[in-house]
């Protein structure tokens, strides 16, 4: 097998496909304003100017460049960049009304340099810019100060709204050809992705160049995505270890992706589906509330007419549910069980022919290189057919998390990385993957903790105590109830809750990914336990059956 991605970085690999067929499509932007693709050689030439002005400025191999804007050709650009000077890319992200996430990330991680669109109606700019103080008028790049952010030395502006971005224009030309000397080891850190989890404060999780290739490798084997005769329709964000170029880097395969910076579309899952179908994608990447969600509306996919070959998805168990779409959207489902820390680990491809085999929960067959035990609460193995932590053990597990000692005993001294998932492992060598062995609520994409959500809800005068269970839900996995007691005498309603809660959530950001509560119940006491703790599981019982019953 060949094996030599394991000794190139992702700036050799753009680099590669940038001198290799140059003309051909590798990211296609769809939006309300057009079609907009970027070829090899385009993105290898744009990238290459982004890292001149990024270097221009002093930026060093091994410096941190948070970037902060949303999928579109510039998001693109800035990542690749990044990697063209030997940076490292980290993901900002903002849920926080207040942004504290992301200056705190930025903290963390000794940022050097934040890429943000400075629009006027960017309220990301608007809000991160009372955390900073601009020194110099460079229009492009300035010099910058931050309080919260010490290590912080520049802006890089980077205009995304369209139709009028200009970013791509401003950019300094080259002269001469790029080096060929390296700028990174494979062994270097490449990416820092922040989880998806709306915790407050996302983990930081580290991954080098060499993980980041070989998770690309065994993507790419598995989907079948190995040339630029193939497509991929991806909908997670770029900065996402689920939304990361993987497949264009290893194969050169083209990836379709919507403009976020573009106007939104105002019904996004016929949207999903018409650019899907207009491209012939051969993998259609997507959440399973999205196609859930797709399927649930035949006037998207009736009138169509068209059928994928294959729906890739993951983030969540899947259930049987989900299935129905074989044969209607797709002619194959591919679940993967991954995440950030760890990457892919597990697939199973499930089409009509294997469908009858089928049953909940299944997560898969382990990736090539890719061990998985499973152990009891003493971290002993225990055999086949039994449930218990599951631990995976790969090479493409994360180099560690930032600024999180109470994570990294995740990371066991042998190697085995503790997932917080239970499950088993079947006597055909499937993982069968039941849930979160916390109290994590799986919404989604999104895992939330739910200790941040009741903290902020603590605040609200009038609430004696709260806490936040996970109600069974067949598209989003589980959706949000808040619990509440009250203070004597005092009178609260649903929505009082629901506003209160909402207040503390960034406006504008998608449905998907909010986390106001759907169901508020009111309790006079709360479940406790033997030793006088709050029995959530029981807690999440009684909601659930409350629910049923009303």
């Amino acid at each position: 097998m060949e094996e030599s991605y394991r000794y190139e970085t992702i700036a050799d690999r753009i680099m590669f496909w940038g001198e290799t067929d140059p003309d051909t499509p590798a990211f296609i932007f769809w939006s309300p304003n057009g079609r907009y693709v970027l070829s090899r050689g385009g993105v290898f030439e744009l990238a290459s100017r982004f890292a001149l002005r990024l270097t221009h400025q002093g930026v060093q191999p091994g410096d941190v460049v948070c970037v902060c804007i949303p999928n579109s050709p510039e998001r693109v650009v800035v990542d690749f960049g990044v990697q063209l000077a030997g940076a490292v890319s980290m993901n900002g992200q903002i849920l926080r009304s207040d942004c504290q996430d992301i200056i705190e990330s930025m903290r963390k991680a000794k940022c050097k340099v934040l890429v943000i669109d400075p629009d006027e109606t960017n309220q990301a700019w608007e809000m991160i810019r009372n955390h900073i103080h601009l020194v110099s008028e460079d229009p492009h790049m300035p010099t910058a100060t931050s309080v919260g952010v010490p290590t912080l030395t520049n802006i890089a502006f980077c205009k995304t709204r369209k139709p009028d971005s200009v970013f791509i224009e401003t950019l300094p030309q080259r002269t001469g050809r790029t080096t060929n000397k390296p700028i990174q080891n494979p062994t270097d850190v490449a990416y820092i992705f922040a989880t998806s989890g709306t915790t407050g404060y996302s983990k930081l999780v580290q991954h080098t160049n060499k993980s980041l290739m070989l998770m690309s490798y065994r993507l790419t084997e598995a989907t079948g995505l190995k040339d630029k005769h193939s497509k991929n329709l991806s909908i997670a964000p770029f900065g996402w270890i689920g939304g990361f170029p993987a497949c264009y880097l290893f194969s050169g395969c083209p990836i379709v992706l919507i403009d976020d910076a573009a106007e939104a579309v105002a019904d996004r899952l016929q949207y999903i589906w018409d650019v899907a179908c207009k491209e012939d994608v051969t993998v259609c990447t997507l959440a399973p509330f999205q196609f859930m969600g797709i399927l649930g509306r035949k006037d998207i996919w009736e009138s169509s007419g068209k059928k994928l070959p294959m729906i890739l998805t993951g983030g969540q168990p899947l259930h049987k549910e989900y299935l129905q779409t074989i044969g209607k959207l797709a002619d194959c489902i591919f679940g993967l069980y991954a995440s950030t820390e760890i990457g892919y680990a597990a697939g199973i491809a499930v089409s009509a022919s294997n469908l009858g085999c089928y049953k909940d929960n299944m997560a898969g067959f382990l990736a090539p290189g890719v061990e998985a035990k499973i152990v009891d609460s003493k971290l002993a193995s225990v055999g086949k057919e039994t449930r218990g932590e599951i631990l995976i053990r790969t090479e493409t597990i994360t180099s560690g998390y930032i600024e999180a000692p109470s994570k990294q005993t995740a990371i066991l001294p042998e190697g085995w990385f503790r997932t917080d998932d239970v499950g088993y492992m079947d006597n055909e060598g499937c993982l069968i993957v039941e849930g979160r062995c916390s109290d994590a609520i799986m919404h989604g994409s999104y895992i939330i903790y739910p200790t941040w959500l009741e903290q902020k809800l603590a605040k609200c005068p009038g609430i004696k105590q709260n806490c936040f269970v996970p109600i069974p839900d067949k598209v989003l996995h589980h959706e949000i109830c808040a619990c509440v007691q009250l203070e004597e005498g005092v009178r609260l309603t649903k929505d009082d809750v629901i506003n209160f809660v909402r207040g503390d959530i960034v406006d504008g950001v998608r449905s998907d990914m909010s986390v106001v509560p759907k169901y508020v119940l009111f309790f006079d006491t709360f479940p406790v336990t033997k030793t006088f703790k709050l029995d959530r599981k029981e807690l999440a019982r009684s909601a659930q059956l409350r629910l049923q019953l009303e």
